[in-house]
């Protein structure tokens, strides 16, 4: 059986076809959740996301269906940047981390909840390149068309949320096995 690429699924959506959109749902939803889950930390809050992105598909004219998975992942971003916009105050836009002491933090428990918890504490701009890049697999140009940011910036703040996280990590690690 022959599945319809997001140009042939986007073009039976313009057409008034509900199949087609429930098609594209599917086939995305679980990304763009998963995306949201880590950039908001909070479940409601990236269903919350993940639905106005997809009702904004509904009602949207892409120009250039090819970039359906940018789009979507863009829209997705907006939706978790004004919710956290919403609920809290931006920190200091210089550091690196949401918080001062991240590492405080950090409880002592598995590999996946240390790097979900540091992941937290990383400010919106660092997080939302890092899970673009290492949990989405984006390419470089990818995260450039989601975020707006120029390439040097992508890889600037890519290079800083891995030194940042490496370096919590190494320290709670550190301190799990009592090294200096």
């Amino acid at each position: 059986m022959h599945q319809k690429t997001d140009q042939e699924l986007l073009a039976l959506l313009r057409g008034g076809n509900q199949k087609a959109f429930a098609e594209l749902y599917e086939r995305y939803k679980r990304g763009l959740y998963a995306y949201c889950v880590r950039l908001l930390g909070d479940r409601q809050e990236a269903e919350d996301a993940v639905q106005e992105t997809f009702v904004k598909l509904a009602a949207a004219s892409i120009e250039e269906p090819s970039a359906l998975k940018s789009w979507l992942y863009r829209v997705a971003r907006n939706e978790c940047l004004m919710g956290l916009r919403r609920n809290r105050a931006s920190g200091d836009a210089d550091s690196v981390w949401a918080d001062e002491t991240p590492l405080s933090l950090a409880e002592k428990s598995d590999t996946r909840l240390l790097v979900q918890r540091a992941l937290e504490r990383l400010a919106i701009e660092y997080r939302e390149v890092l899970l673009l890049r290492e949990f989405e697999g984006m390419s470089y140009g990818e995260i450039t068309e989601v975020t707006g940011a120029s390439p040097a910036s992508v890889k600037s703040r890519l290079f800083r949320a891995r030194r940042a996280l490496a370096g919590v990590l190494q320290g709670v690690w550190n301190e799990e096995r009592n090294l200096p």
